[in-house]
């Protein structure tokens, strides 16, 4: 199903629960009834077009929305990245932490695999807090400082440096070390862990795992498919003026 503005939001929910966390990270509050998605984007203040891509991007892997994407502004897609950067180490890892916590050994000698795994889950933590420090602190600046210079159609010259020396086409394929960290984990609690006495945890922490691989991929793609090349034009119009 592709998803367009005229649906109701809650039929688009039923059909695919994976999107909720995103309508979250849009800020759209739940109980919004039989309304549809422009309707509720308008009493947002939401693009509902730029809505309605990354709903359909995590709603169907086949869709390819890099194109239309592109076509809008660098400040709407920083500020859903950033959205995405506080879900990631405000909830969805928090939550990994905390299921983790609750895994209980009953034989002594499993119990001492629970500093291992938490050795892992600290490391790919470490890796996704000091990328997405970088990526707020350096990379999403100079995108927007971008944009702005593109707009004005004038740079200075400290500018024209940053681009010649640290074009954007340097942060190109910037995700392996968290996609290595991220297996290791998963490999740590499929292959290795010893079954705990409530197992159910096990498949929570997973299930959890999965999901968050499976959004930060997408939230990959739109950097790499989408923000990166819109720069990448950008800059090059700018060396131009």
């Amino acid at each position: 199903m592709l998803i367009n503005t005229q649906h109701k939001l809650a039929t688009v929910v039923h059909h695919d629960f994976r999107l909720i966390p995103i309508v979250s990270r849009f800020g759209i509050p739940f109980g919004f009834g039989d309304k549809t998605i422009n309707l509720i984007c308008e009493e947002n203040a939401i693009n509902p077009g730029f809505f309605i891509e990354i709903l359909n991007a995590f709603h169907d892997k086949d869709y390819q929305p890099d194109k239309k994407l592109q076509s809008f502004s660098l400040k709407l897609i920083v500020d859903y990245l950033l959205k995405s950067h506080r879900y990631y180490n405000s909830t969805k890892i928090p939550r990994i932490e905390l299921l983790i916590n609750q895994l209980v050994w009953a034989n002594v000698e499993r119990e001492k695999n629970r500093p291992l795994l938490i050795r892992f889950f600290n490391e790919y933590r470490k890796e996704v807090e000091e990328h997405t420090f970088n990526e707020e602190q350096i990379i999403y600046p100079y995108v927007l400082e971008i944009e702005r210079a593109f707009l004005a159609q004038k740079a200075d010259e400290v500018l024209i440096e940053k681009i010649k020396t640290h074009s954007i086409r340097h942060y190109q394929g910037d995700h392996e070390e968290l996609n290595t960290a991220l297996f290791d984990l998963k490999n740590i609690v499929i292959k290795y862990l010893p079954p705990a006495d409530n197992s159910d945890i096990i498949e929570q922490i997973l299930t959890e795992v999965f999901r968050l691989e499976k959004d930060m991929k997408d939230h990959t793609r739109i950097e790499d498919k989408v923000l990166i090349p819109k720069v990448i034009e950008m800059e090059s119009a700018i060396l131009k003026f």
